[in-house]
């Protein structure tokens, strides 16, 4: 597999259905390495892929795409990086720093100095290698009665 043949567009509505299998696939043989079993089980519990759409729709996403399918997605709004996810077939090809580079671009529009990333544990190294740089520690919002999920919070100013 090689990141030569992956392409990047703006994503659409009828990505929703891909973005969200991404997310569950990324994180069922991602996340198990430093999350425990009850952790990754509950991590999609709730989400659907309607929560992707308004997104997806806007066009707020950038959409890798390997051998004709989505093979990963990223989100930056102005000052934060969102989301970013690769499919654990498609890790180590160069997607993730090709969808690294166009959420970033996303991320610092209008001359943004500082731009900010709720990681997940596994991820925290490939941040690092962007320079982005540890500034606390806590958990993801809306998990109201499931099992926590850590993530570190990084920083970098531009």
């Amino acid at each position: 597999m090689s990141h030569q043949a992956v392409s990047y567009r703006r994503s659409t509505g009828a990505d929703a259905e891909a973005v969200f299998a991404l997310t569950a696939a990324s994180v069922a043989r991602l996340a198990p390495d430093p999350y425990p079993p009850h952790v990754v089980a509950t991590w999609m519990a709730g989400r659907a892929p309607e929560d992707y759409r308004p997104d997806c729709a806007a066009g707020r996403l950038w959409i890798a795409e390997s051998a004709g399918r989505p093979s990963g997605f990223a989100h930056g709004e102005p000052g934060e990086v969102k989301r970013l996810f690769v499919d654990a077939a498609w890790v180590g090809q160069g997607i993730g720093d090709g969808l690294m580079r166009r959420a970033l671009d996303d991320a610092t529009a209008g001359g943004v100095a500082k731009v900010r990333i709720e990681a997940t544990l596994n991820a925290v190294p490939f941040y690092q290698r962007w320079g982005f740089a540890e500034v606390g520690r806590g958990v993801f919002a809306n998990r109201e009665g499931l099992p926590a999920i850590a993530v570190v919070l990084l920083e970098r100013q531009y």
